[in-house]
């Protein structure tokens, strides 16, 4: 089994599905046969490990730049175990992550044909579990060529490393605040949750825990509003030297933190530590019975934050790409 060198192409950006020329476009096809066309070299994959709002996106893009098919193509994607895999766009794709014989996880897919001079980019979608750890996600694509051979193409390492800020809390006055957020370079995230109870939902104490969690992280309050249960907080990291702004809010019956900074791993390292230590709060308490009772509020397709918490078996659509899900 021959192995083709490795290639490496610009930045990915966005879905890319592109077919391949229309009959007008190729030159007559009755002068040769596929299997006489020459795919050495123009098989080609690359891949890219980019944040994405408070998630990773890890995207895999498969080239075929010759004038003939490639066939039962198949994909294998190890990452970490300190990942979540949470979705995959084309949404078509099923995939059930395994575990690994080293300990990582690894998902399995196949991917239809790909035509000639056309490509076929994925995307997969991760959050961390875990901080201050490292690891890498590979990626490996077995294809059979036009003239019937097995061929094998390896990813480079995509490395990451998760690591937790180390805040100093700092104060700025209220109306810098809309001046920080229109800072050049400055990236934005959010993580939003909905506890699935019974009773009625108590949004005084969530605030106050939301208020208590982030003291607790040394930000420094700037300024809140009880009524509305919104908090402004400011501090710095002392490992990035980057400040980073921070909003806690109970609105329409969900928790919500919301993190602006120009340093992105920051912010998705902050939101899954606070995710990760709200929902323990809210089980020590007795609020629920599981963690599992508090559920992130993103679009399982586009990955969109939902307007609101649904009641338990209620359909709500997102309003980013129209889709509808029920979330409990």
């Amino acid at each position: 089994m021959d192995k083709q060198n490795k290639v490496k192409e610009s930045k990915i950006h966005g879905l890319v599905i592109l077919k391949g020329a229309s009959a007008k476009e190729k030159s007559d096809e009755s002068t040769y046969a596929f299997e006489s066309v020459d795919q050495k070299n123009k098989i080609k994959l690359t891949s890219e490990l980019v944040p994405f709002g408070a998630s990773y996106r890890y995207s895999i893009l498969l080239i075929n730049e010759s004038l003939a098919p490639i066939t039962e193509i198949k994909a294998r994607i190890k990452f970490p175990k300190f990942l979540t895999l949470t979705r995959i766009s084309p949404t078509t794709i099923s995939i059930t992550p395994q575990p690994d014989e080293s300990g990582a996880k690894l998902v399995s897919f196949e991917i239809d044909e790909l035509s000639e001079t056309s490509k076929n980019q994925i995307n997969l979608y991760f959050k961390p579990i875990l901080l201050n750890i490292k690891g890498e996600l590979r990626t490996n694509i077995t294809y059979v060529n036009n003239k019937d051979f097995i061929r094998v193409l390896d990813s480079d390492p995509a490395e990451i490393k998760i690591l937790a800020p180390e805040i100093e809390g700092k104060l700025i006055s209220s109306p810098k605040i809309a001046e920080f957020l229109k800072t050049k370079g400055i990236k934005k995230a959010i993580k939003s949750l909905g506890i699935a109870t019974d009773g009625k939902q108590n949004v005084a104490l969530y605030f106050d825990h939301v208020e208590q969690l982030l003291g607790f992280h040394k930000f420094q309050l700037i300024t809140k509003d009880d009524k509305k249960k919104i908090a402004w907080f400011f501090g710095m990291d002392l490992n990035t030297k980057e400040d980073i702004l921070v909003i806690g809010q109970i609105v329409a019956n969900k928790i919500e933190f919301l993190a602006a900074s120009q340093h992105h791993h920051n912010l998705i390292s902050l939101l899954t530590i606070l995710s990760n230590e709200f929902k323990k709060r809210i089980l020590s308490i007795g609020k629920i019975k599981s963690i599992d009772n508090i559920y992130e509020l993103e679009c399982k397709y586009c990955g969109g934050v939902l307007d609101r918490f649904p009641s338990k078996g209620e359909s709500i659509e997102c309003k980013n790409c129209n889709r509808a899900q029920i979330i409990w």
